[in-house]
């Protein structure tokens, strides 16, 4: 088994609260392609991209450790997701998770965005394990200025384990970790309440 590093080595590697709050979400609506096990073939609506520049996300809700980040397009109903921003123990956010659901008609029951700091491995992939569930390893989609995303399908089964689970962890490779995997705690406290909140398009 590797060693793992606690995730307050990647300290420095922080990323503006404001800045992730407008760009996490556009981009999530504009760019996602996923599917359920190999996140490369399901594509969700676009629609709701629309100008970037009217579109202002907002927290409508804090569940204990998650929060209902929406937008209110014109001429459209308001679309949310389930967000949490994970903090070091400096208090400084080192990742950030985002699920909303996806329609009937997808193979995966939700997608979520998963944001990392910059100079991460990239090669190595990103792997989500959820408590009880076999982990599963990911691509990275793409780097910006805030960090690297990785863009996801999430199973119904995955979504029931986050819901009723207590436990879930991000695991990656950084550059200051050397050949360690650094791991990030994700918190389900209030992801139920907040998911049940998100609605259906």
């Amino acid at each position: 088994m590797p060693k793992y590093h606690h995730s307050h080595i990647l300290k420095k590697y922080f990323f503006a609260w404001n800045l992730i709050l407008a760009y996490t979400f556009l981009s999530v609506l504009s760019t996602l392609t996923v599917s359920a096990e190999e996140a490369d073939n399901l594509s969700i609506d676009d629609a709701m991209a629309g100008e970037p520049q009217k579109i202002q996300p907002y927290i409508k809700e804090t569940i204990k450790n998650w929060n209902l980040k929406c937008i209110a397009p014109q001429n459209s109903i308001e679309r949310c997701e389930a967000n949490q921003i994970i903090f070091n123990d400096k208090k400084q956010p080192v990742a950030e998770i985002s699920i909303f659901k996806l329609s009937d008609n997808q193979v995966a029951e939700a997608a979520a965005t998963i944001i990392v700091p910059l100079e991460t491995i990239l090669s190595e992939g990103l792997i989500l394990a959820i408590q009880d569930l076999e982990p599963k390893k990911y691509q990275f989609k793409f780097c910006n200025s805030l960090g690297c995303y990785s863009q996801i399908g999430l199973t119904k089964e995955e979504v029931e384990a986050l819901k009723n689970k207590e436990k879930a962890s991000i695991y990656l490779k950084h550059i200051s970790s050397g050949d360690q995997q650094v791991i990030i705690p994700i918190s389900l406290v209030g992801f139920m309440k907040t998911f049940s909140k998100v609605i259906k398009p």
